[in-house]
């Protein structure tokens, strides 16, 4: 398109995280929102309403407007069709994350994405936030050997995250922002050995777990672990620790904090809120055809997709999964946080940025499915529960308002 035209943007998923996307959106002048869809009409009519545009019924009727651009903002559980339909329709598109509640979906729709070429980008903003850059540069001379990542929280109040049926569970939906951190400062990860507590968090028709600890091995000869918990009644802490030779760090949205040994420890604060702003601008310029900053493609998203399946999977059966696959492509270089060059609105490579970790052979994705079982095998884990397969009795099929938590 051309550079003096508006971007025309489409909105599937009128939910918490779809109203704070059209909020940005809203604020560019070069965007035009032009439809909402979302299987509660009331809902999309009050976001369409907000932004001046119409509400659809459904997501056939919203694309045959021929928007550029399409944002896809719906609960993990429902992610799928309306993918299929943007893909089909040419436009580019953006999706919230996390993609999916397991690898099925995704690995199809990563697939498809290819086959055609198209534009993509997914919602993890933390890849913009100026403390990770600065984190970035600050470890190109500094090899990680140990990362602590953590998100206590609490449980957010939509019906669905607390079924793992339709949310994936705490790691897949929430602490995949610290997962996806982890690879870009630190780089893939080829195995995990994770537990759960087999209890669920103190809420009526919960099944997922109330915590989750892992332990995460990278390809670049750094161990860490991760922890998730969800029984607060306030978020205590979402982040990363990062121990490298002769420094350490922690890197959360709000700050980050180094001390390397000069006896001082400075604090520098962070900007979750221009990072959600800058998300959204790198993709709107890429549909323009205006360089290209989109840091997250749908195939990068969805190989942190697949570290937090991996944990998600480890954790049920109380084996350590492995990441790799000798018949697959090479995962992408680590960390993609600069700026790349301008390129043509097709879909992105990632660029690969300061930090300078050891670099041994990148390892390959895993394949479809979590991932591959391998010896030695943990402890047994207690079985998961069973439980309501749709909570709100909606059809699993649909495409609902996504309502998701509001740090989504």
């Amino acid at each position: 398109m051309a550079y003096s035209e508006k971007c025309r943007v489409g909105m599937i998923g009128a939910g918490n995280v779809a109203q704070r996307h059209a909020r940005v959106l809203s604020g560019f002048p070069d965007v035009e929102i032009i439809g909402v869809t979302d299987v509660v009409p009331a809902a999309a009519e009050a976001l369409a309403a907000t932004h001046g545009a119409p509400a659809f019924p459904d997501v056939a009727t919203l694309l045959s407007l021929e928007p550029d651009a399409v944002y896809v903002c719906v609960p993990p559980f429902a992610h799928g069709h309306a993918e299929e339909a943007v893909l089909a329709s040419g436009a580019a598109m953006f999706v919230e994350k996390p993609i999916g509640v397991d690898l099925t979906v995704p690995t199809r729709l990563a697939a498809e994405v290819a086959r055609r070429g198209t534009l993509t980008a997914v919602g993890h903003h933390w890849r913009y936030l100026d403390v990770v850059r600065t984190a970035a540069r600050l470890l190109a001379d500094h090899p990680v050997r140990l990362v602590n990542g953590v998100w206590w929280d609490k449980v957010p109040p939509v019906a669905w995250w607390i079924r793992s049926d339709r949310s994936g569970g705490p790691v897949v939906e929430q602490a995949a922002h610290v997962v996806d951190l982890a690879r870009a400062l630190v780089g893939p990860v080829t195995a995990v050995y994770a537990a759960g507590t087999g209890t669920p968090p103190p809420v009526p028709d919960a099944d997922v777990d109330a915590a989750t600890a892992a332990t995460l091995i990278f390809s670049g000869g750094a161990v860490g672990t991760l922890s998730s918990a969800c029984v607060l009644g306030w978020k205590q802490r979402a982040g990363l620790e990062i121990i490298a030779e002769g420094l350490a760090l922690f890197v959360g949205e709000d700050e980050l904090v180094v001390r390397d040994g000069s006896g001082q420890e400075r604090r520098i604060p962070g900007d979750p809120d221009a990072a959600r702003v800058a998300v959204d601008r790198a993709f709107v310029d890429a549909v323009r055809g205006i360089g290209n900053d989109i840091r997250v493609p749908y195939a990068e998203a969805l190989e942190t997709h697949r570290v937090t399946c991996a944990i998600a999977e480890s954790a049920r059966t109380g084996q350590v999964v492995t990441l790799t696959d000798p018949s697959a492509s090479p995962a992408p270089d680590r960390p993609t946080l600069a700026r790349p060059a301008p390129a043509s609105p097709t879909q992105p490579t990632p660029a690969s940025p300061a930090p300078a970790q050891p670099a041994p052979a990148q390892p390959a994705p895993a394949p479809p499915g979590s991932g591959e079982s391998a010896a030695p095998t943990a402890p047994s884990i207690p079985a998961p529960r069973s439980g309501q397969a749709d909570l709100d009795g909606r059809d699993p099929r649909a495409v609902p308002a996504e309502g998701g938590p509001a740090d989504g």
